[in-house]
């Protein structure tokens, strides 16, 4: 477990070589199910047109105190959607959706198709399950996003993976190194609880170091238990006050 006291964090976004940490605000969203992690810079008046962008430019959205910061979203600037004065930035995901292949596959695991995609996209920072899969002896692909062919993968061997990428490392049915659960309390940090569906959200100060993937422990009037995070959403106003959502679903 772990005590800190978090008050009010720091918010800055790096864009190129730029550094921006006032006169904007953001809305950052990294989602299990969605498999992606971006964010929503907006400038204000003062600097629209002061920034220049170009695309894939390398661009990361960090949060903590002091020297203690956290990555939410590490990625790159996507033009086609940069208007405006709106910068939008989508993580390694974006490596994963613009490499095609085509290729086919003889005798081999689903790591070792996962893999091969990844290093065709760039991608060297991975963690694979080391479960075991059959070989399959013919698997062709054409033309497809790497992208596409983890979710080809999953539909051929019928696994339900999770796949995501958390601060620049790919993760592929596997759970997150943790060392430290965080506990979220009524009265403290819990600013609100919802339930919607079957999940439940709290509304919290915007507290670094808590990722999709990742367990928390929850202790409301309404729900206590320890629950895996399914999505991350943070928000940071004009006035730079910071708030968090978390996503879970209850145990019932």
């Amino acid at each position: 477990m772990a005590d800190r006291k978090l008050i009010t964090p720091r918010f800055k976004a790096v864009v190129g070589n730029l550094e921006l940490s006032d006169g904007i605000t953001a809305e950052c969203y990294s989602s299990v199910t969605e498999r992606c992690n971006y964010a929503v810079i907006e400038l204000d008046r003062q600097l629209i047109g002061k920034v220049e962008l170009a695309d894939m430019m390398p661009a990361e959205v960090l949060l903590g105190y002091d020297d203690d910061y956290d990555t939410i979203v590490n990625g790159y600037v996507i033009a086609e959607r940069s208007s405006g004065g709106k910068i939008h930035i989508l993580d390694d995901t974006v490596l994963l959706m613009r490499t095609r292949i085509t290729a086919t596959f003889v005798d081999s695991t689903p790591q070792d198709v996962i893999r091969y995609g990844l290093e065709m996209a760039g991608i060297t920072d991975y963690q694979l399950s080391a479960a075991y899969y059959p070989v399959c002896r013919s698997m062709p692909v054409y033309n497809a996003s790497i992208l596409d062919l983890i979710a080809l993968v999953n539909k051929k061997w019928g696994i339900d993976a999770s796949y995501y990428f958390v601060s620049g490392r790919f993760y592929w049915n596997t759970g997150l190194e943790q060392e430290t659960i965080y506990i979220l309390e009524e009265g403290k940090n819990i600013l609100s609880y919802t339930e919607f569906c079957n999940e439940a959200e709290v509304k919290t100060i915007g507290i670094p170091w808590i990722h999709q993937g990742e367990l928390v422990e929850i202790h409301h009037s309404r729900y206590s238990g320890q629950v895996r995070v399914t999505a991350t959403k943070v928000k940071r106003d004009e006035k730079g006050q910071v708030r968090m959502f978390l996503t879970f679903q209850p145990e019932v």
